[in-house]
């Protein structure tokens, strides 16, 4: 309990340096780059449009359950936008204190504050697909909806999650090598288990009821329900996956600071 206190103040007194960090490593990623950092916003809405027409038109979700194809690609927008902004922070945050050891030798600040420089980094990826997402539910005719305040609890909660799970898995790399390209498959599997193109309420069964527990589905369809429009099915679940997701955080958040605390000082000889 000390260690995961101790790593949270951690990311309040190193905030600012945070920030420089991110700023630092956008513009040295994209130097090279004729768009410059522009590439971090249009390779996600490449992805969305493809999935959209395959999806949108081709399997026809836009006719299942929602009323237009507008609203399907706002839904599917909103759905990305979190879970694109999971997925990033995640895979750089797991491999974050792997592949940035050596500078943090140099410039003598904790390990644990790398992990939320990945997720720092990656929140214009969210911002670029939510704010487009919410463009068109405006051109389509579908206000905001009045439950939209919550929508800054499930984006905390995505933060929480993402840093609790990243802090964990950046030990569990450095000790387990291959440990990376399972944690790849899994992040990879739950952009189709955790609702994000196909809409999880149609299975109505126990996979469904499984499925809408999972903690990648509680902040996708968490952030629609608040932002878009209401969901009987997920606020039917809300309670029990509210305890499930926050249960899971804090136990990331737990083991992963004693695995990181116990195992930082000789990371350099597992490398």
């Amino acid at each position: 309990m000390i260690n995961a206190f101790k790593i949270v103040w951690e990311q309040i007194l190193y905030f600012p340096l945070i920030i420089r960090m991110v700023k630092y490593g956008d513009q040295s990623t994209y130097q090279n780059f004729f768009l410059g950092q522009a590439w971090k916003i249009f390779n996600p809405i490449l992805q969305v449009s493809i999935y959209f027409v395959v999806f949108g038109f081709g399997l026809g979700q836009s006719r299942t359950g929602h009323g237009s194809p507008a609203e399907y690609l706002s839904w599917m927008l909103l759905g990305m936008a979190i879970w694109r902004f999971m997925n990033e922070a995640i895979m750089s945050g797991s491999q974050s204190i792997k592949r940035q050891i050596g500078m943090v030798s140099k410039m003598k600040f904790p390990l644990s504050i790398l992990p939320s420089i990945s997720i720092a980094s990656a929140i214009w990826t969210f911002l670029a697909l939510f704010i487009l997402g919410t463009a068109i539910m405006l051109a389509g005719g579908i206000g905001i909806s009045q439950e939209w305040p919550w929508a800054i609890y499930y984006l905390f909660a995505t933060v929480a999650f993402s840093y609790s799970f990243s802090l964990f898995n950046s030990t569990i790399v450095i000790l387990i090598p291959d440990y990376i390209s399972i944690l790849r498959l899994v992040m990879m599997m739950t952009m189709w288990v955790g609702g994000v193109i196909i809409k999880i309420g149609t299975f109505n069964n126990v996979i469904g009821d499984i499925l809408r527990l999972l903690p990648f589905n509680y902040v996708v369809d968490g952030i629609r329900d608040a932002w878009l429009r209401s969901d009987t099915q997920f606020e039917a679940t809300f309670l029990p996956a509210t305890l499930i997701f926050w249960s899971l955080t804090i136990i990331f958040v737990l083991v992963g600071s004693f695995l990181h605390n116990k195992f930082k000082k000789s990371f350099i000889e597992y490398l």
